[in-house]
């Protein structure tokens, strides 16, 4: 017996372990672990398993949603297996966004989720974001852009507001309202989930919808490294190195890369550094992800144009601006740590704590801005799984100290200081969302989120004039509710209601003798969503149709004293209603020689002034300027071998209107791109990825972006236009090596 009892030992063992999505870290549950195709286990909701086995082999792990993987294990040792998400069954991915949990088709609501393209290069956000319906995306440079999701956050002269962004759990959006994305080197980021309308019952202020950035947290073999080289015209240069190391269940990240161009314009020249650090660690029931996010920009600034500039000479730099060689610099720290237990098999904390530090300077016309910001705050999120309910409670505290002095300009050059102000920024979101199962088919959403949100403004500057001051909001209560519903196994609808918020930035809140306007309120809104998503022709087919109507209230509009004073005042109410639709056809996949896809992605809106007068008068009826009636961008790829791909891009803005009497119009324009890679296996552990194209292939001249309103002072003509780039190629270079 003592013979056998040693026998049977050694030869038989208990085998345990955890699988997750290599992207996010979450649990993958109903994964199979195989052997000679026989099931051993299957992964439960947490993602762990365990079974009884041979001393070692050699097992398949196999989920319908991720890429399949081999791997040798052993008994009596902790296992860890990290799945990487198919690309052909986007639609089952579990969304990681905070405050969501569905799986994509499932998600009650206007939802883009978009995943890495290694074929197009992107030096901004701007491009990655424009496949999503719903959403236009101007860019007057790299350093310039504006986000508008269902025609909010139009009015916004030079940047992006009214909408909340994340990087993972780092907030981008500052405590005034202002988000910039297109700093973002995006070659780090794997996926991309945009919540379209009002969703300050999930995430606070974001009356326009809600972003969030994950970096790319794969790392399947134990050692990864990447170079990347690109080169353009315009003096444009691209160099990024990336690696990754993995131990078990530990995996760090890393990468440096530089972004330059002197751009087609005068006074654009454009340069970037970027840093980042992941690190993810699993322990027990424990996950504990670490991300740092530096950036250093040292950009030029062109300015608009006015429409004879514009039409005959769109290369030339606005006047004023050139003769200053208006530029800003700054450097930029985001750091977030975030710790999620499983505290039993059906409740789960997630604890996130941010840290974010800005330094920046800003030469202009008219003054000189030196600034410094400093955010930090918490997160946290208790999640509670019960069989037909799941509930999901918490806060997010964030505290912000905005520092701020102006300067006289002499030419570009520092002169005497004549404004010394410190703003501190306080906002507090607490909200809760539960899911029911109402029947097998059918699934109820409900949530409500209470802001507070209050800042100070204190006066450093020692003259006659006392600007400092103190302001707090009343509690807004954002509820929402929405539900799902399976028609059948390949198509599901969806609706939802929910009230959105924003508020508005210190500086609108100043009225031009520099006292605090304490009647300005925020913008308010109801969004209500009805669509449809699924699967037709055997799976060849996805598509997502979204109607929607967005009712708004307290519109805050920009009035102007001169080019650097603007003050904001609420003036009247709109609406905004429009149809989103997004496909996605495969062609055909010819026994895995050709293949091709297309994909679709198309808005219809409409965004009228429901009431609203200014200056005495009335544009109640008209539409509001600076949104295109439609937008549509189309991709078609094109493989062989699944190592040699083409692609071409379509990108169609309708026609808008530039002011509030909508006497000025912008026609609109189509943009088309071509891009060609070539993937070449150099030998077991390495491969050499060249990719090459042309953008803007006919050469069309088109606004990148408009101001809308230009204010014209003096006898100058109002500035609406910033030029889009003429033609311009590209060709990249990318080496990877792998450890296996």
């Amino acid at each position: 017996m003592l013979v056998l009892l040693a026998y049977s030992a050694s030869s038989y063992g208990q085998f345990f372990g955890r699988i997750v999505d290599a992207q996010t870290g979450q649990p993958v549950e109903g994964a199979k672990l195989l052997k000679d195709k026989s099931t051993l286990a299957v992964s439960s909701h947490s993602g762990h398993f365990s079974f009884s086995g041979d001393a070692s082999m050699q097992v398949t792990v196999s989920h319908p949603d991720y890429k399949t993987m081999q791997e040798s294990i052993e008994p009596d040792r902790e296992l860890f297996f990290l799945l990487i998400p198919s690309e052909l069954k986007i639609d089952e991915i579990t969304i990681s966004a905070p405050l969501l949990n569905y799986r994509n088709k499932e998600v009650p609501a206007g939802f883009s989720l978009i995943t890495a393209d290694s074929i197009h290069p992107s030096l901004s956000a701007i491009e990655v974001l424009e496949r999503s319906p719903g959403i236009v995306m101007q860019k007057g440079a790299l350093n310039t852009g504006r986000v508008m999701i269902r025609g909010i956050g139009s009015r916004s002269p030079y940047a992006t507001t009214r909408v909340r962004a994340y990087l993972d759990d780092i907030p981008l959006t500052s405590g005034d309202g202002n988000t910039t994305i297109e700093d973002l080197e995006m070659q780090n980021i794997a996926r991309t989930e945009i919540v379209r309308g009002p969703s300050s019952a999930l995430y606070g202020s974001g009356l326009g919808g809600v972003i969030i950035f994950h970096p790319d947290h794969t790392q399947s073999h134990p050692l990864t490294t990447e170079a990347l080289m690109q080169y353009g015209p315009f003096g444009q240069t691209k160099t990024l190195l990336n690696a990754g190391f993995r131990h078990n269940k530990s995996v760090v990240k890393t990468n440096v890369a530089h972004t330059q161009t002197d751009g087609f314009r005068q006074n654009s020249n454009y340069e970037r550094w970027n840093g980042q650090l992941l690190f993810r660690h699993h322990f027990g029931n424990h996950a504990l992800f670490f991300l740092s996010n530096y950036t250093h920009l040292n950009a030029q600034i062109p300015s608009s144009l006015d429409e004879p500039t514009y039409q005959k000479t769109p290369d030339k730099a606005a006047t004023n601006w050139l003769a200053v060689k208006g530029s800003e610099q700054y450097d930029k720290w985001l750091s977030g740590v975030t710790l999620k237990s499983d505290l039993t098999n059906k409740i789960t904390n997630k604890a996130a704590l941010f840290l974010n530090h800005i330094n920046a300077f800003e030469s202009r016309p008219f003054n000189i801005l030196d600034d410094q910001m400093l955010t930090y705050g918490l997160r946290n999120e208790l999640s509670i799984n019960l069989s037909m309910l799941n509930i999901i409670g918490g806060a997010e505290i964030f505290n912000e100290r905005y520092d701020w002095q102006l300067m006289e300009t002499n030419n570009g050059v520092p002169g005497s200081k004549f404004s010394d102000n410190h703003e501190t920024r306080f906002f507090a979101n607490f909200f809760a969302k539960g899911d029911i199962d109402l029947s097998e088919k059918w699934r109820l959403s409900a949530g409500a989120n209470l802001n507070f949100l209050s800042f100070e403004l204190e006066d450093n500057f020692n003259d006659q004039q006392d600007l400092s001051g103190s302001y707090q909001y009343d509690p807004v209560l954002s509820p929402r509710i929405g539900i799902t519903g399976t028609i059948n196994p390949k198509m599901t609808m969806y609706a939802s209601a929910g009230h959105g918020f924003s508020p508005p930035s210190v500086e609108e809140t100043l009225l031009p003798e520099g006292n605090i306007n304490p009647d300005l309120q925020p913008e308010e809104g109801w969004n209500y969503d009805l669509g449809v998503r699924g699967n037709l022709f055997n799976n060849h087919l996805y598509f997502d149709i979204t109607g929607y109507f967005v009712s708004l209230k307290n519109l805050l509009v920009t009035k102007r004293e001169t080019e650097e004073i603007f003050y904001g005042i609420n003036a009247g109410t709109t609406s905004h209603y429009g149809l989103e639709s997004a496909f996605k056809l495969k062609m055909f996949n010819s026994s895995g020689v050709w293949s091709g896809s297309l994909n679709l992605n198309h808005t219809w809106m409409k965004n009228r002034f429901e009431n609203f007068i200014d200056n005495d008068e009335d544009y109640s009826g008209n539409q509001l300027p600076g949104i295109p009636d439609q937008h549509l961008q189309t991709i078609a790829n094109l493989g062989f071998k699944n190592k040699t791909f083409l692609q071409f891009i379509w990108r169609y803005s309708g026609k808008m209107y530039l002011d509030d009497a909508n006497i000025k119009t912008y026609s609109g324009h189509h943009i088309f791109d071509v891009s060609l890679s070539k993937r070449i296996q150099t030998g077991g552990n390495t491969a050499l990825n060249i990719q090459g194209g042309i953008n803007n292939i006919f050469d069309r001249h088109y606004a990148g972006m408009v101001l809308v309103n230009a204010p014209s002072f003096g006898n100058n003509l109002p500035r609406y236009y910033y030029p889009g780039a003429p033609a311009n190629g590209y060709i990249r270079i990318i080496f990877r090596f792998t450890k296996q």
